[in-house]
């Protein structure tokens, strides 16, 4: 297999282990009947359902699973703009065919629209298709496929906790909904996170954008950063950088510029016209130590005006840095093997056996084959 395709798969891979309790890995299929009776057998009897193939085969291999499904499919609109936006100089033919998703499905972003994949909800099953284009994959996962998957299953009865046994203050989601109604931000949550600072002497940078300001009018007013919160010299244009990009090196310019003992970033807010033509505010947070990264984005809720967004993302900020200083990590890993035999019962019995799919194929049966034999020739 192409390394970059590899890449893609392990990075697919990686996302699953980061909200499930189990090592997953891909199966390959290189025949037509193996792969259908696998996908029969799939389908039968589990819950998510993962289904991916490389960009050379992606158009057909969108048609072949909703033809499978019986999926009713058509250009999806949020996908249709961002493509048009990105790459104007596309055919209004080319667009519709790279935009075509199942009727109710959630379409699953790429950065330019191009090779974007989707996820469908049925009952309790999922179905989500993604593109093994490792260029795109990493975009798709952070600001799609965990939302999604957010959203359409309950992911605290499959994984274990990597801050089991904190109590219910000390814990840095404890107060993830519960803002006060009118506030712009979890004062709360924010002073949890400064006393745990404190607590272990350490100390974060932030890029120098006009955003921190908004850090800084929380220090002002409500409550006192000035022991843990400081404001790097170091800030960096956009250029030809995605907005995720540009926010990791934000973040780790912060870190590299400072003596603190993490780097953390709030971009500008950014606009993208959505798929009704009205402009969609979103931003990201980032934090970043010496080893790794931990990015999330933030997405205007309807009505919701860009500073209101900004004080979400300080928020979001705050909440990640207290998961840095509880476990070490910017990104908490799954829980390690040595841990496994302490699951309750009840995660046991609800546990995701995933199918990670990868095959090339058209519409046509008859013609699945041959397109499977030139893949894995190719590799």
């Amino acid at each position: 297999m192409t390394h970059p395709v590899r890449d893609a798969q392990i990075a697919i891979e990686n996302a699953f282990k980061q909200v499930l309790d189990e090592q997953y890995s891909f199966k390959n299929f290189s025949n037509e009947k193996t792969f259908v009776d696998e996908l029969s057998n799939a389908v039968a009897n589990d819950s998510i359902i993962v289904a991916a193939t490389e960009p050379a085969y992606y158009k057909a291999f969108k048609k072949f699973v909703c033809n499978a499904f019986l999926l009713k499919c058509k250009p999806a609109k949020q996908i249709t703009s961002l493509i048009e936006f990105v790459h104007p100089e596309l055919s209004d033919e080319f667009i519709a065919e790279q935009a075509e998703i199942p009727a109710n499905a959630t379409p699953l972003l790429t950065q330019d629209g191009l090779y974007s994949g989707f996820g469908i909800k049925a009952k309790k099953q999922l179905l989500i298709v993604l593109p093994l284009d490792d260029k795109r994959i990493d975009y798709v996962i952070n600001n799609s496929l965990f939302q999604f998957l957010r959203e359409n299953m309950d992911l605290s009865v499959f994984t274990a906790d990597p801050l089991e046994g904190m109590t219910e203050e000390e814990s840095p989601l404890a107060h993830q909904n519960k803002r006060v109604p009118g506030q712009l931000y979890d004062a709360l949550l924010i002073k949890q996170c400064v006393k745990k600072l404190k607590a272990k002497d350490l100390t974060i940078a932030l890029a120098d954008t006009k955003t921190v300001d908004f850090v800084g009018n929380i220090s002002a007013t409500d409550i006192d950063l000035s022991d843990v919160i400081f404001v790097s010299e170091y800030s960096a244009k956009k250029e030809d950088m995605s907005e995720r990009e540009y926010a990791i090196n934000l973040a780790k310019g912060a870190l590299i510029n400072s003596s603190n003992d993490l780097g953390g970033a709030i971009t500008k807010v950014f606009a993208l016209p959505d798929e009704n033509g009205m402009q969609q505010y979103f931003m990201y947070v980032c934090i970043a130590d010496e080893e790794s990264t931990n990015v999330a984005k933030l997405t205007a809720e309807p009505d919701e005006t860009p500073p209101e967004l900004i004080y979400r993302a300080v928020e979001e900020l705050f909440r990640m840095i207290s998961v840095w200083a509880d476990t070490g990590y910017t990104v908490p890993p799954y829980t390690p093997e040595t841990n496994k035999a302490q699951r309750t019962e009840k995660r046991a019995n609800k546990k995701l056996s995933i199918y990670k799919i990868v095959f090339g194929a058209s519409l046509a049966v008859a013609s699945i084959a041959s397109i499977v034999i030139a893949y894995v020739q190719s590799v």
